[in-house]
């Protein structure tokens, strides 16, 4: 009932189970407009009330303590005010659809539809810290199929079966599901085979499914006691939504049930596999990303190409020995626009069968006898206007790469990425410097040098020059693009004649960062590196 100290009003509380709403939450009612102004009265009489209990706490100096029944009425005037407020929240009058909606903006952003990516890493705690909130929320993340429909389940550590996991499916309902599952040499049959046959249960409404059994370090774990997945029957599978599959499996697996799933959707256009075999050339027909993770034989790949006319993404690692085309001709595909090549011996007789006049993004990697006179042929012959150039791992002299950069179809890159090469060095660097018009790859917005074998200030003199307005330049003559991003390592083999510190670089390449903030910049040892 309302007192007085003083002239200020007091309200003294009730027993929780005096209050008129005390049941609102558990039964969920939503109070009407009279109920709510109600409700404010009486926070506002018991928050007047709060107010008078905090001026009863004796002062932290006077080192007296807290009575106990003062700390009791504290705790439970506190609890009154949050049940209350709580009851007339503004949420509490959207309807369900919207705070569906707004349950998943909170989930975390996956990269299940990142053309360059095959797996991702989202654990969906969102979607359990939404359930535990209240009675409310809990029933609509349940009554949200699109909150059950992303699961990446990881099984190393993993001692005992995942029993929760086909609740998680079974909440999602008919919604369009992305299921992926990693497990390594550790992980028990008992543990793995349940959560292939719960995501092989969901086949019927899965858009993608991602199998990654080789999740380890070491390859010299894998013998013939690694755990091996026992996929169920491949019989009469039915997969209409299948967009996207990736598997990777330990050698001597049943591939059966993976092929299967590939030929029950018409709607396949991603493919990842290590596996090759005649098998896959049905399913080939409408993809438009392919990736083969070991390699295979030249034959093989052409064959694949020539069965794959709509390809516009393919990675391969391609193995001897050489061969023709079924035709013999070039093998000319208009559809492709991203090539990732790596070969140990055989790049220069692969690049010689093809041509793809499209390819804007173009990566080689791991090889150990650079071609280029091929090389240069298979860029010339293609036509092509590269955006993005990516070199890693090869054997490639820095007057090789400098001949690469030369290339019209090169003039129009935004992105170059030298890694694990032969250390690019000041010629490298004093080719891609601004000094005079014409600029050297005018477009370049992006750098990734790894591994420099350069002399102390050569790079920041190469950044200035990218980053600053030229000072001057032909009336004619259009500014070039301005570096937006920059990753690179430092060569570390000491050298008594070199400064391997780049006491100047490193002060020159601070100053513009600092006086151009839209520079992203990183290099090892700070947390936003992209190099290793």
């Amino acid at each position: 009932m309302p007192g007085k100290r003083g002239s200020r009003p007091v309200f003294v509380p009730p027993p929780a189970e005096d209050s008129p709403f005390s049941d609102f939450l558990a039964k969920d009612v939503i109070p009407s407009t009279n109920e709510r102004n109600q409700i404010r009265e009486i926070l506002a009489e018991k928050t007047a009330h709060l107010a008078n209990l905090n001026a009863k706490v004796p002062k932290r100096r006077t080192g007296k303590k807290v009575p106990r029944q003062l700390r009791a009425d504290l705790d439970r005037a506190r609890k009154f005010i949050r049940f209350h407020q709580a009851l007339i929240a503004p949420w509490r009058r959207l309807p369900v659809e919207i705070m569906s909606e707004i349950f998943l903006f909170t989930l975390e952003v996956t990269n299940v539809n990142d053309n360059q990516n095959d797996f991702w890493n989202d654990s969906r705690n969102g979607t359990l810290l939404l359930g535990g909130i209240c009675k409310t929320w809990r029933q609509i993340a349940l009554s949200t199929p699109a909150l059950w429909s992303v699961l990446s389940v990881t099984l190393h550590d993993a001692k005992h079966p995942l029993v929760w996991v086909p609740t998680w499916l079974e909440r999602s309902r008919s919604f369009p599901v992305h299921l992926q599952v990693f497990w390594g040499d550790k992980t028990p049959l008992e543990v793995l085979d349940p959560i292939v046959s719960t995501f092989a249960a969901h086949l019927h409404h899965t858009a993608g499914l991602w199998v990654d059994g080789l999740d380890i370090e070491d390859p010299g774990l894998v013998d013939a006691s690694y755990p091996k997945a026992t996929f169920p029957t491949a019989k009469s599978l039915y997969a209409p939504l299948l967009n996207t599959v990736a598997a990777d499996l330990p050698p001597g697996s049943s591939w059966d049930w993976i092929r299967a799933a590939c030929r029950a959707s018409p709607r396949l256009v991603r493919l990842t596999t290590s596996d090759y075999s005649n098998d896959w050339s049905p399913m080939i027909s409408n993809l438009k990303k392919l990736h083969f993770i070991d390699p295979i034989t030249m034959a093989n790949a052409l064959q694949v190409l020539e069965n794959a006319p709509n390809l516009q993404d393919i990675s391969f690692d391609i193995d001897g020995p050489a061969t023709t085309t079924s035709s013999g001709q070039v093998l000319v595909m208009e559809s492709v626009t991203r090539l990732e090549i790596t070969s140990t011996d055989s790049l220069g007789e692969f690049l010689s069968q093809i041509a793809l006049p499209s390819m804007t993004e173009l990566g080689v990697h791991q090889i150990m006898q650079w071609s280029g006179p091929q090389f240069h042929e298979f860029i010339t012959r293609s036509a092509c206007a590269l955006s993005v150039l990516d070199f890693y791992d090869i054997q490639l002299p820095e007057e090789a790469l400098i001949e690469c950069l030369n290339l019209k179809a090169c003039h129009t890159l935004e992105g170059l990425v030298v890694s694990d090469c032969i250390p690019p060095a000041n010629q490298l660097l004093d080719h891609l410097t601004y000094r005079t018009h014409p600029f050297p790859n005018p477009h370049l917005v992006s750098l990734e040098l790894g591994g420099i074998h350069s002399g102390d200030g050569i790079l920041a003199t190469l950044i200035a020059s990218r980053v600053a307005v030229p000072a001057s330049l032909p009336t004619d003559a259009p500014p070039p693009a301005r570096l937006r991003k920059l990753r690179f390592s430092f060569f570390q083999i000491a050298e008594p004649e070199r400064d391997i510190t780049h006491r100047r670089d490193m002060e020159e390449l601070k100053l513009l960062e600092d006086t151009y903030p839209e520079l992203d910049m990183a290099w090892p040892g700070r947390e936003s590196t992209d190099l290793n």
